[in-house]
């Protein structure tokens, strides 16, 4: 009738922590009824192994079953000797390991399972992973940083990817998670091992940890029962006071244990604490407390698992009983496994003799001894498989881990405050930045992730600076109105102020009040309470950690490439309750990540190198630029070679390209697709319907859509600079189809320059002048009227057939129109309404007017027209004589900012909080426009040549709803929807002259392009 009433009990209380912890709400599992409750799983397993070894054990064999030893695998052969002996000898059944090496703990733990009768029970404390204890492992983030995820699936999966690891290197038992909640932050010993103070939070991430774990057949051990969190002694040096009645503990402390023991829990270790309520005897620990394991844990919680000990040479037990007493005193109150005894010989023998005399019943050393053995035939230890050696470093720092690994760090970046919606950093265009790094000694150097969303100054500050170093630096931050603060280096202890010092408060709080000031602290959460005095802080940003991983996302998620989701595990007084932090929901602008995380194989990647390693061997090009980005983020940036064959400067993220007819696709294209969204252009009308085209013109009568897809019968171009040259010899011409020592210089296949030429009289002059405006390259300057000359010999241009034929005539007249149309000349409209805003600071046409030369890459050395390397010079003849500014030709950048001008065309039309274009505006001009009749374009817009191999822009693999552009001096810009994917090639192929088709021939872009395709995994 009792067990009745207290099941009922249970079950009552269950259905009210139920109503309050939701499982669904916590991310454990979707709505559903109340789970039904789930014993360990190795319960019922391995019976008749079990049942026949059990047979076999005298009773000093199976209360050695019940003893779990420690191990190094850096402490030699002496330690190596010690624990061989207690398994051979004392035929122990456990190990715990800790510090050492992962190679050299595989070693031991072959040597000691083969020495053993029954398999070793191999166990680790392994809060974080591996890497808590073992070198060359991973090292996940502490469990107070996982305590401030919301999304608690990625710390099941964590489970799972830890318990993979913990089976590869032949543990079977993991002595975690830790369930304590840290309600006291003066707690010297959990801390940041626990996952926060809130129960629901706790509660919830130790059962998705724990299924993890379980789900790979790895055991755990929740701990420290009853709850560790409100104490400020540290049990390793003696014995702390739990002070509450069972109200609270049941409210609070045990909390999550009963939560993880309703879900399948199969271990528990029991802490070293006095809990008066549970037990009143005097220095009466828990581990040693009948009333605690039996009464309350076995009995009233039903927990029918592991039990284990905490360390049994811990002072908060050996200051009060000698070894053997305690040993036996741990069996009487119930406990399964006794950790790490200080003397093995005196506990065995202990226990022995309290069996004997009655004090200790068989029944419980055979209960204790038949679950310790079934939950080895559960974790496969039973098969006695040694770990396998081969590839055991690569196999526990598989790649694979990484992506996750990320993703638990993106997800644990807390934004504690964001007055007005300062993050992510909005209008980029009325942006001027500054960082300030703080740290000891200046030793941190400023990291520049944000130069890849906007360009900034960054400056650096010791935490002890004097006020005159703060003053200097104060006052040049009067330049700017936006200001990030990276502090680093801080302390978790209260005592220090938690790192951040006076100084550094005093600097924040003199920072001008009309700046915005976003402070990214690198720090434990109650570190934030540090900056309650400071009144004008716009935007507040726990990052936890200096390590660049951590400091990286916290300045991309500033910008909107990564994403806030945080919440703070435990209150920073009162200045952050826990609970508290601000979601900005999903990345807005560009994010950089490695190529797994995208699902791309990196290994496959790496083969794009060889392709363009031989191109360079080749003289396809000097160098080159590659940009890939998947699902928002980029994850291959590389430079390639030299600016020239001279090989005096290597190619670098920021260099500048001449991009060529990309300019069609990402200027021109794109300011019609705006004016088509205000209404000021139309695809369906004709030509002549705008007021620059002219009657007359055989121009007039043709459709938009067909100028826009090459399909107008317009001609490919015409050379207008051959108007400006004239032969020295007047019998000769400008060109030969034949090389000649008259004809030395290639512009094209069978096309050769006359040398000896010299400009037409009045064409050009050296400087500027009103009636000379138009600067084609350095002092070289063109006369006012032939802008009009060019623009009759495009009116007055034949026309054949309309069948697609490229060309890029159209676009000079679409210059025209886009001009006349909205008032304002072409490069100002597409700078204020598309690059500026983008932060795509490099796009842009005439690049030497903003950018130092040595930044931009040389293409041609330009022998037949300019005479001279062109660098910083548009390549494009038509466009140097518009002065470098065209609808054809003349757009400048990097790929890193043309990756931003097709993403938010992949994005179909937004980016970066803001929307640019409508998504409905982008399907049409980049769709297929007439595909029926092997025109592949779009509006402005190049598409694969899906209907035949090795055709087009493109490469094989490129959806049909792909698109981009490609140009002449060697670049390929390209989106693909279906795969989600931006493809930038930049190259200067055209460098020392425009004749060089070598990357043309071998297909160096496509080919490499091609390569991203075979590397996708999913």
């Amino acid at each position: 009738m009792k067990n009745k009433l207290l099941q009922t009990t249970l079950i009552t209380v269950l259905l009210l922590v139920y109503s309050v912890i939701r499982p669904e709400v916590q991310g454990l599992q979707p709505v559903l009824d109340l789970p039904v409750r789930t014993d360990p799983p190795f319960i019922e397993s391995g019976a008749a192994w079990t049942d026949s070894l059990m047979a076999t054990l005298s009773l000093e064999e199976r209360i050695a079953q019940m003893i779990m030893v420690y191990g190094y695998s850096n402490m030699g052969a002496m330690h190596e000797k010690a624990v061989l002996k207690q398994v051979t000898r004392q035929k122990v059944g456990g190990i715990l390991f800790f510090q050492g090496e992962p190679l050299e703990q595989a070693r031991l733990t072959n040597l000691y399972q083969e020495a053993a009768d029954i398999p070793l029970l191999v166990a680790i404390d392994g809060e974080n992973g591996l890497g808590m204890r073992l070198d060359e492992t991973i090292t996940y983030p502490a469990t107070m940083i996982l305590g401030g995820i919301s999304d608690n699936s990625l710390i099941y999966r964590l489970g799972r990817d830890m318990g993979a690891q913990f089976k590869r290197l032949g543990v079977h038992m993991n002595l975690a998670p830790v369930a304590d909640i840290n309600n006291n932050p003066a707690n010297p010993v959990i801390g940041s091992r626990s996952f926060g103070e809130e129960r629901q939070n706790v509660s919830a991430k130790v059962v998705a940890l724990m299924e993890g774990i379980q789900d790979e057949r790895v055991l755990v051990a929740a701990k420290h029962f009853p709850g560790h969190g409100d104490t400020d002694t540290d049990s390793h040096q003696a014995l702390p006071v739990i002070p509450h009645d069972k109200r609270r503990l049941d409210s609070l402390e045990l909390f999550p244990f009963r939560e993880a023991i309703y879900r399948g829990l199969t271990g528990v270790m029991v802490a070293h604490l006095r809990v008066p309520e549970l037990d009143n005897r005097e220095n009466r620990a828990t581990t040693l407390s009948q009333p605690t394991i039996t009464g309350l844990l076995k009995e009233e919680m039903e927990f029918k698992g592991l039990i284990i000990t905490d360390a049994l040479n811990m002072k908060g037990l050996s200051n009060y009983f000698e070894p053997g007493d305690r040993e036996v005193e741990a069996v009487k109150a119930g406990n399964d496994i006794l950790l790490m005894p200080a003397d093995v010989d005196k506990a065995i023998s202990a226990i022995k003799k309290a069996v004997k005399q009655g004090t200790i019943t068989e029944e419980e050393i055979n209960g204790s001894c038949r679950k310790i053995l079934q939950s080895k035939y559960w974790t496969g230890a039973h098969l006695g498989e040694p770990v396998n050696m081969d590839s055991l470093l690569e196999d526990l720092n598989d790649p694979g881990y990484q992506p996750l690994f990320r993703e638990l760090v993106e997800h644990s970046l807390i934004l504690a405050k964001n007055s007005n919606k300062a993050v992510p950093i909005s209008q980029l265009e009325r942006t001027t930045l500054a960082t300030v790094t703080i740290s000891k000694d200046r030793k941190q150097k400023p990291l520049l992730t944000t130069d890849m969303y906007l360009e900034g100054d960054h400056f650096t500050l010791a935490s002890a600076a004097d006020q005159s170093t703060r003053s200097s630096i104060l006052h040049k931050l009067t330049d700017y109105n936006t200001v990030i603060v990276n502090v680093l280096n801080t302390s978790s202890r209260a005592s220090r102020g938690f790192g951040i010092s006076y100084q550094t408060i005093l600097f924040l709080e003199q920072i001008d009040p009309s700046v915005k000031l976003i402070v990214n602290v690198a720090g434990v959460p109650y570190s934030l309470s540090r900056f309650s005095t400071i009144g004008h802080l716009d935007a507040l940003i726990l990052s936890h950690k200096d390590e660049v991983l951590y400091q990286d996302l916290a300045l991309q998620a500033i910008f909107g490439g990564a994403s806030f989701s945080g919440r703070i595990p435990v209150s920073a007084r009162s200045y952050v309750a826990a609970g508290e932090g601000i979601a900005t929901g999903p990345a807005t602008r560009l994010g950089y990540a490695s190529p797994l995380d995208v699902g791309l194989h990196p290994d496959t990647l790496e083969k794009m190198d060889e392709i363009i390693r031989h191109a360079m061997k080749e003289k396809a090009m000097p160098g080159c630029q590659v940009l890939v980005a998947r699902r928002g983020k980029v994850i291959w940036h590389r430079n390639y070679g030299h600016h020239t064959y001279q090989r005096r400067q290597a190619v670098d993220d920021d260099d500048i390209y001449d991009l060529a007819s990309i300019t069609k696709m990402a200027s021109t294209t794109a300011a019609l697709m705006r004016m088509h969204d205000q209404g000021q252009f139309y695809e369906d009308t004709v030509m002549g319907a705008y007021e620059t085209v002219p009657d007359s013109s055989n121009k007039a009568d043709l459709l938009v859509a067909d100028v826009l897809a090459h399909q107008s019968g317009m001609i490919s171009w015409i050379p207008f600079y051959y108007e400006t040259l004239e032969p020295l010899d007047t019998s000769q011409a400008l060109l030969n189809t034949k090389y000649s020592r008259t004809y030395p210089l290639k512009i094209g296949e069978g096309s050769y320059f006359n040398r000896n030429v010299k400009y037409v009289d009045s064409v050009y002059q050296d400087h500027y002048s009103p009636e000379y405006p138009y600067q084609v390259t350095d002092k070289l300057y063109m006369r006012s009227d032939l802008r009009d000359t060019i623009y009759k010999r495009i009116y007055d241009s034949e026309l054949s057939t309309s069948e697609f034929r490229y060309s890029g005539l159209g676009f000079y007249m679409f210059q025209q129109i886009i001009e006349t149309t909205t008032d304002t000349m072409l490069y100002p409209y597409v700078w204020n309404n598309f690059y500026n805003p983008l932060g795509a600071h490099t796009l842009g046409y005439k690049p030497l007017s903003r950018f130092p030369m040595d930044r931009i890459v040389p293409t041609e050395n330009d022998m037949s027209y300019r005479r001279q390397l062109l660098q910083g010079y548009v390549h494009d003849m038509g466009a140097a004589m518009m002065g470098g500014v065209s609808g054809n030709a003349g757009l400048f950048g990097s790929a890193n900012d043309l990756a931003k001008m097709m993403q938010m065309f992949l994005n179909g039309g937004s980016y970066g909080q803001r929307r640019y274009i409508n998504e409905a505006t982008l399907n049409l001009y980049t769709s297929c426009y007439n595909c029926e009749e092997e025109n592949h374009r779009g509006f402005g817009f190049n598409k694969p040549v899906f209907w035949e191999e090795d055709a087009g822009p493109a490469c094989n693999s490129a959806s049909p709803s792909s698109f981009g552009h490609s140009g002449f001096t060697g670049t390929l810009a390209w989106a693909d929807p279906e795969y989600e994917l931006v493809y930038i090639f930049l190259s200067n192929r055209v460098h020392p002259n425009m004749g060089n088709m070598r990357l043309i021939d071998m297909n160096v872009r496509t080919e490499v392009q091609q390569v991203v395709y075979n590397a996708l995994l999913d």
